[in-house]
C-alpha cells in the first residue's frame, strides 16, 4: 500500500509516475499532482502509452511493457556510483550498515541463483540470509547490506536500460539527474504507481526495488517523499485492506 496520504504528493519536488494513468484513472487524486507542478515540481510520467497523465507532465519516457525492473535497478546503480544517496538517513533509518552472514551467496557468484536455493523443490532455504553481529557506520565492509547491494545492482547500466526497456541513455540520464536533485536533505521525490505494477507478474519485485530506491535517496518518511499506490474500488486492494473497510450499510 502507499506509505502517505494521496494530499501529501503536494509537497513533492519531483514526481515519477510509472505503471499508472494517474490523470484519467485517478482524477480526484491527481489534483495533488497538479497542485505540486505549480509550486514548481517536476512530474515525468514513464509509460508504454502516450496518455493524458503523459500530455500534462514535463516529460514522457516510454518504456517495454514489463521491464521497469531493469529501469527501476539501473536507478539504483546510479546513485550508489554517483554517490548520490541521503547518506546520515541511509546510515540512520535503513539497515544499510547491517553486516550480512558469511554464508549468504548472491547471484554474481551462483549463476543467477541465491544461496540456499533447493532445485527440487524450486524454493529457497532462507537460513544463510541472516545478519552477522555487528555494524559497519563507514559502510565499507564488503559484508554490509549497503555494499552487497553495490554489487548486486552493478550489472544494471544505461546500456542495459536501453537494450532492455528501450530507454535512449539520454531520456535515463534526465530521469536520475531528476530525481536525485529532487532529493536529499531539503527536497524529496514521491513514485506514483498503479495496476501497471501491481497485477503485473514482477509487481512485487517492482515495488520492493522502488522501496530500495527511495530509502538509498531518504525519500520515506518525509513530506513529499514515498510510494503512492493508487487505489479506489475494493477489488483492487489486498483482502486485508478490504476487510477493514466499513460496510456501505455503516
Amino acid at each position: 500500500g502507499a506509505t502517505q496520504p494521496l494530499q501529501d504528493m503536494a509537497n513533492a519536488d519531483c514526481i515519477v509516475i510509472q505503471g499508472s494513468n494517474m490523470a484519467e484513472a485517478h482524477p480526484v487524486g491527481f489534483q495533488w499532482v497538479t497542485e505540486a507542478k505549480a509550486r514548481g515540481a517536476k512530474v515525468i510520467h514513464i509509460d508504454p502509452r502516450f496518455t493524458r497523465t503523459s500530455a500534462v507532465a514535463d516529460k514522457h519516457i516510454p518504456i517495454r511493457g514489463g521491464s521497469d525492473i531493469v529501469f527501476l535497478g539501473a536507478l539504483i546503480n546510479h546513485v550508489l556510483t554517483t554517490e548520490s544517496y541521503f547518506r546520515d538517513y541511509v546510515v540512520a533509518y535503513t539497515n544499510a550498515a547491517t553486516i550480512v552472514s558469511d554464508d549468504f551467496v548472491d547471484t554474481e557468484d551462483l549463476d543467477g541463483l541465491f544461496s540456499g536455493f533447493d532445485p527440487e523443490t524450486g524454493t529457497y532455504d532462507q537460513a544463510t540470509w541472516q545478519y552477522a553481529d555487528g555494524r559497519d557506520e563507514t559502510l565499507q565492509d564488503p559484508r554490509t547490506v549497503f555494499q552487497v547491494l553495490r554489487r548486486h545492482y552493478a550489472r544494471y547500466t544505461p546500456e542495459m536500460v536501453e537494450a532492455t526497456c528501450g530507454i535512449s541513455p539520454e531520456d535515463f540520464a534526465y530521469l536520475a539527474e531528476s530525481i536525485t536533485s529532487a532529493s536529499g536533505r531539503e527536497r524529496t521525490t514521491c513514485f506514483v504507481y498503479a495496476l501497471g505494477w501491481t497485477q503485473h507478474q514482477g509487481g512485487a519485485q517492482m515495488i520492493r526495488t522502488s522501496a530500495v530506491l527511495q530509502l538509498l535517496l531518504g525519500n520515506m518518511g518525509r513530506p513529499g517523499g514515498g510510494i503512492m499506490a493508487l487505489r479506489t474500488p475494493s477489488h483492487q486492494s489486498s483482502p486485508s485492506a478490504r476487510s477493514s473497510r466499513p460496510s456501505p450499510g455503516r
